[in-house]
């Protein structure tokens, strides 16, 4: 429910800034749906990136896991 209300805040407080810069209605509201629309190429790679960082450490908390769950046999 908060997170709902955080997210509906963000984006009116989106929508008004973009129509005190003077952008008409259906634009602004285009633009605060689709965000991607307005990207430059620069930020599609911090895009990118962040979401290798973020599948990267996630594989590795997960090997490291079951590094640790399994541990090896001296035999």
């Amino acid at each position: 429910m908060v997170t709902g209300l955080l997210a509906a805040l963000l984006i009116t407080l989106i929508i008004a800034l973009d129509m005190i810069m003077g952008a008409g209605l259906p634009g602004v509201i285009w633009k605060a749906i689709n965000p991607f629309k307005v990207m430059e190429p620069a930020e599609y790679i911090i895009l990118i990136l962040s979401i290798l960082f973020f599948l990267i450490a996630s594989f590795g908390g997960y090997l490291n896991k079951k590094r640790q769950s399994n541990p090896p046999s001296n035999s």
